[in-house]
């Protein structure tokens, strides 16, 4: 059985690295791959400090190992400009970029890796070897695993790593030695490294010391077993600052010796404290006493800041604060529907075991399952409370425990068994239809990825992935001499894939010097999907009769007025369907005058 578990794992490895070389560079790994090989070559800490030190700095090793040349323009490393210093290190100084960015991928994947054995190594322990690999089998074609494996960023780090802390810490509890004690302050510590979510450790932990204390203890010795459990949490606490100190080479300042000097952050510690709110404040004490590494202070005001207000969209609708639907509603639309049916029969088997189950096992089934149940809770309540609804990938780690509950339904007998493993077998047929759009998948029974940017955008479904889609859609559907007209949503270079739009539109993300304005004329206009929404524009929303009034006496010339025709094109283009997609992320109109004249000129949502 562990071969057989090795095997799938390998699989799973595999599918998710070569999906990866399907797609180009995402949003984020320019500043993962950027600032993981500044702190590996380095050891300076002042670029992306919010996004977690662990995987940048696994993922910096492959551009390392590469020999990649670094830019060092004194003036960006001065103001922590690591957007423009990472398009420099990408695609302005010759480095092999796609070499640099499958290799920091595939060491990504093994997290993916650690995460599918932990969920087969649980299952096979409490139900057998048949329900580890059917565990493990789930796993390993879950597309949102597979898509987010296979991206160097900091998804998969913190499902591990807080997976294993709450593991860990449950066992240390049970066992009250120094061995436990030791490898889970490890794992405390590697959760705050790989991502600033990891500080639900510190709910999962307040939950996991009372549950013991109230079940492992007789009614007398409660209190007592409590207290020693705060103790043990205290231990764990300093342990974990440990480990963040070593990652950050124990020292407070982010700016390491050697390297050019440091006069500000990218950004602004006042404005990030003050949008953090009621925390701001421990957060300057803690700096002011040095009581943690400078970049990782900053970068959890930054992450405080961003979660109190960002911009966000979810059907049709535009908010700062979130929407307590968002997280279910996207559970369901990207969950496989073999996967769903297990769940509800797993629920219902578990619900029917409860009830038929003799005085005791309850509690002893509890105990066993606590710190995954703690787990799955406090992701779940996070998940709810949340302000930041950008993405599905925030409750990864919310999982995990699915995945061993699924294997629990093998060893309930052969009729459970078989009606399992068809549902596995529904479950990979889905997911390997979806190849190579992992990161867009929705599920059949949502009505599949075609619509799904009427629902949700940005790393829901378009991070920046598909230029190598739509250059092969262009290279197939493109007439001769045809005008192409590209808003892109990422951070890549477009011509580095291919992609030589004859005209950039507004709202592309990427480095790139201003391009001046051109007239629209009939042509082929690719959008991508979280441009089109217009999520992060300050034109969201239905057409105003304001804007209306700026459109049209704004000059000709003008950068207001180019984004203000932009954003009157995508009223009108939200309206109607695309004429096709590239990898479901890009939406592409192929428009004549007569629509143009109607974009640009009629009305707009009554505007």
């Amino acid at each position: 059985m562990p071969l057989l578990a090795a095997l799938l794992l390998a699989l799973f490895w595999g599918q998710a690295v070569s999906a990866s070389r399907h797609w180009s560079q995402t949003s984020d790994e320019l500043p993962h791959l950027t600032a993981g090989y500044a702190y590996d070559r380095f050891g300076d800490y002042r670029m992306h400090f919010e996004n977690g030190n662990l995987p940048q700095r696994v993922q910096g090793l492959a551009p390392l190992a590469l020999g990649a040349r670094f830019p060092m323009d004194e003036a960006r490393w001065r103001v922590s400009d690591y957007w423009q210093l990472g398009w420099d290190f990408l695609y302005g100084l010759n480095n092999p970029t796609d070499r640099m960015l499958l290799g920091a991928r595939a060491l990504n994947a093994l997290f993916g890796v650690g995460l599918g054995a932990f969920v087969f190594c649980v299952a096979r322990r409490w139900y057998g070897d048949t329900s580890g690999l059917v565990a493990l089998g789930f796993y390993v074609f879950y597309p949102d695993f597979l898509a987010h494996s296979a991206l160097a960023t900091s998804d998969m780090a913190i499902a591990l790593c807080l997976t294993l802390a709450a593991w860990c810490f449950w066992r240390h509890l049970e066992r009250r030695d120094v061995g436990s004690g030791a490898l889970a302050g490890l794992c405390s510590g590697l959760a705050l490294v790989a991502k600033f979510n990891g500080l639900l450790i510190a709910p999962i932990y307040a939950l996991l010391i009372a549950i013991d204390g109230l079940l492992r203890a007789g009614p007398g010795g409660r209190s007592a077993r409590i207290g020693r459990n705060l103790v043990l949490g205290l231990g764990q606490a300093a342990a974990a600052g440990l480990v963040v100190w070593a990652f950050y080479s124990f020292r407070y300042a982010a700016r390491a010796p050697d390297a050019p000097p440091l006069d500000r952050f990218a950004w602004s510690w006042e404005q990030m404290i003050q949008l953090a709110g009621a925390k701001g404040s421990l957060l300057v004490f803690a700096a002011h006493w040095h009581l943690l590494p400078q970049a990782w202070l900053y970068g959890l005001a930054n992450v405080l800041a961003g979660e109190a207000a960002r911009p966000a969209f979810f059907a049709g609708e535009y908010s700062l604060h979130g929407w307590w639907q968002f997280f279910p509603t996207l559970f369901f639309v990207k969950t496989p529907v073999g996967m769903l049916a297990a769940l509800v029969l797993a629920f219902a088997a578990g619900w029917i075991r409860l009830r038929a189950a003799a005085p005791g096992t309850t509690r002893t089934a509890f105990l066993r399952a606590a710190p995954l149940v703690v787990l799955a809770l406090v992701v779940a309540v996070a998940a709810l409370t949340s302000h930041l609804n950008i993405g599905h990938r925030h409750i990864l780690a919310f999982y995990p425990p699915l995945f061993i509950a699924l294997g629990g339904l093998a060893a309930l007998g052969r009729r459970w068994q078989q009606t399992t493993l068809a549902l596995l077998v529904a479950t990979a047929v889905e997911s390997v239809a979806a190849r190579p759009d992992y990161l867009a998948f929705f599920n059949v029974a949502s009505g599949g990825p075609g619509r799904a940017y009427r629902l949700v955008v940005d790393s829901s479904l378009d991070w920046g992935q598909a230029l190598p889609a739509l250059h092969d859609w262009l290279g197939q559907h493109r007439q001769a001499g045809e005008p192409v007209y590209l808003s892109y949503f990422g951070s890549a270079w477009p011509p580095h894939y291919g992609v030589n739009p004859t005209h950039f539109l507004p709202d592309t993300n990427i480095a790139r010097p201003p391009v001046a304005t051109q007239a629209y004329g009939p042509g082929l206009y690719c959008i991508s999907a979280t441009s089109l929404a217009e999520v992060y524009s300050k034109y969201c929303g239905p057409w105003r009769p304001e804007w209306e009034k700026l459109y049209r006496n704004a000059p000709r010339d003008s950068d207001a007025f180019d984004r203000l025709r932009f954003a009157r094109l995508c009223k009108y283009l939200q309206r109607r369907p695309p004429d096709a997609n590239a990898g479901h992320a890009i939406l592409i109109f192929r428009l004549d005058a007569a629509a143009l004249q109607a974009a640009l000129d009629g009305p707009v949502n009554g505007g």
